[in-house]
């Protein structure tokens, strides 16, 4: 009971004093001009203040929100650029051979985990099985070639990174649309290797290279990086040295490559070929 006299009584001291304080304030405002003036300023002060600081937190959290909707929008406007290309092709083919529509859709995703120090990197994203996202489909960004996913579960899927030394895609030279294979050599994060360019190409340091479109997974045209160096490896092909657009360490957001006709070229190679050791897609 004393205990809780006490309180009370030290919260009515708390109360009086803040009466008090209010009724000096009022009484100086009231008789100075002056003073009101500086009251008013110090009262507007704290008041921006509190306001700039609830407005910066509102901000923080609603950046989450605001990633997600600029990652939608922009797997609407990578679908309208393929179809755009789609399109651009069609015109330049008989009415008979022009493409009926996009061949993929993008699902959008975060990246959970990412490693890029390991000759075997893995990256985990934030999509699985219940967004769409099956095994062997490809993981882009607009600057190139992430991966493709190696294991999808319910609500994550592991991708396999291109930053992996069995890993390989297809890329072409774009000043000659000379294709090679992809492949790191395990030595930098900001560097992989394209093989097989015979070595009767022209191309230069400098010139872009892209995705070639001869794959089940990934998307055509895609800018991987460019040319920064050429070593000579069996006497007829060039190793070419490729700088990448994609900073792998910085990975944030990705996009997953669906396409639609996957399961029938699928079937089809199943039945002209023998199952082989190795991803390439």
């Amino acid at each position: 009971m004393r205990g809780r006299s006490r309180n009370i009584l030290y919260l009515i001291n708390i109360i009086v004093f803040i009466i008090l304080e209010a009724a000096a304030l009022w009484l100086i405002s009231n008789n100075s001009v002056v003073q009101r003036s500086g009251i008013i300023r110090t009262i507007s002060s704290v008041t921006n203040a509190f306001a700039s600081t609830a407005g910066n937190v509102g901000r923080y959290f609603s950046l989450g929100k605001v990633n997600r909707r600029l990652a939608e929008e922009n797997v609407t406007l990578r679908m309208e650029n393929d179809r755009l290309r789609a399109a651009a092709a069609e015109m330049s083919m008989p009415d008979s051979l022009g493409p009926e529509s996009p061949l993929f859709d993008y699902i959008p995703a975060l990246v959970v985990s990412n490693s890029t120090d390991r000759l075997h990197n893995v990256i985990i994203i934030n999509k699985g099985l219940r967004d769409g996202v099956r095994e062997d489909m490809g993981v882009i960004t607009d600057r190139g070639l992430v991966g493709y996913v190696q294991s999808a579960g319910e609500k994550y899927s592991k991708v396999s990174s291109l930053l992996d030394i069995d890993n390989m895609a297809s890329a072409t030279l774009s000043s000659t649309n000379t294709f090679g294979v992809l492949r790191w050599n395990g030595r930098t994060a900001r560097q992989s290797v394209l093989h097989e360019i015979p070595v009767h190409t022209e191309f230069s340091d400098g010139d872009t290279v892209v995705s070639s479109g001869y794959s089940l997974i990934y998307p055509p045209g895609i800018p991987i990086g460019t040319v920064s160096g050429r070593v000579l490896s069996d006497g007829i092909n060039y190793d070419v040295t490729v700088d990448l657009f994609e900073e792998f360490p910085r990975l944030r957001h990705v996009y997953i490559a669906v396409r639609k006709d996957i399961d029938t070229l699928k079937a089809l190679i199943d039945e002209g070929t023998d199952a082989e050791g190795g991803k390439h897609p």
